[in-house]
């Protein structure tokens, strides 16, 4: 891919798989459920009559999610194997006919959607691999109607100082992921970016965008070491996860930040929430 602001570099993403065989591990799985979970008192009442964007939305996770409740979703991603993952995915729940699959970079969104297209965008892990995080969230912003919910995950800079310290043990790497504005991931070992929680305020306020709700994902999962997650285990450890999240002075340290915003001045009519 080429250079142009907000465009996503999808290159790394060609071997989905990789990706999906993630999702399925208890730390992907975490990231994911307990993404939803914050998310779920902001759904529309509605649904039938409502329609999301999972904006690089990869394997279709939340599409899936969402498709089931009975939202009509469009999933958009810049990579085909991803969606390929994600049409097989909406085809073992029967979901397919709720969700429309383009391929294309976040950076078409103005030439593929109207103004106020949309009454719910998830914008999760994706403004990490922007080339102008708030481009991507003012043309998001955009297609989102007055009285719309956004929500949007990140990866946290404290959580990779505390990751590099505690797991990796690379006190020297701690210390420049401080103030470090990209880190490397370690599935695919190229670059991303990182956000401060201030960093994601900044860039939802910019777009009119209005934060209702925070929440910390994976405070304290990443630094187990569990031989044996039985099914219980899981359970317990997403009760507390959930728990964390949800306080600041946990929230501030959590591998991700998640913020549910919504539309500087708009109502509430169609959203459950505060």
């Amino acid at each position: 891919m080429g250079s142009e602001i907000g465009i996503l570099d999808t290159s790394r993403f060609q071997d989905a798989k990789k990706y999906a065989v993630y999702l399925k591990t208890p730390a992907g799985r975490l990231r994911s459920e307990l993404a939803w979970e914050n998310m779920r008192r902001f759904l529309p009442r509605n649904a039938s009559k409502c329609r999301a964007l999972d904006a690089g939305g990869g394997t279709g996770f939340a599409s899936v999610l969402l498709a089931q409740i009975g939202l009509e979703v469009a999933l958009l991603d810049g990579s085909e194997q991803m969606l390929r993952i994600a049409r097989q995915q909406a085809e073992a729940c029967r979901v397919t006919e709720r969700i429309s699959f383009c391929h294309a970079d976040v950076g078409q969104l103005p030439r593929l959607f109207d103004a106020e297209s949309f009454d719910m965008i998830i914008c999760h892990n994706l403004l990490e691999y922007t080339e102008d995080p708030s481009t991507t969230v003012r043309d998001l912003a955009h297609v989102l109607r007055k009285d719309g919910v956004f929500s949007v995950l990140v990866r946290n800079r404290a959580g990779e100082v505390l990751k590099e310290a505690v797991k990796s043990g690379d006190w020297k790497l701690a210390t420049t992921n401080l103030t470090a504005d990209m880190v490397v991931d370690t599935l695919y070992g190229e670059t991303l970016r990182v956000f401060a929680p201030a960093d994601l305020h900044e860039l939802l306020a910019r777009a009119g965008l209005e934060v209702v709700a925070q929440h910390g994902v994976r405070v304290f999962f990443d630094y187990l070491d569990l031989e044996h997650r039985t099914d219980a285990t899981y359970s317990q450890i997403f009760a507390l996860e959930s728990t964390l999240g949800a306080r600041p002075e946990f929230s501030a340290i959590a591998r991700y930040i998640q913020a549910i915003a919504r539309r500087t001045g708009a109502s509430s009519s169609k959203v459950i929430g505060p």
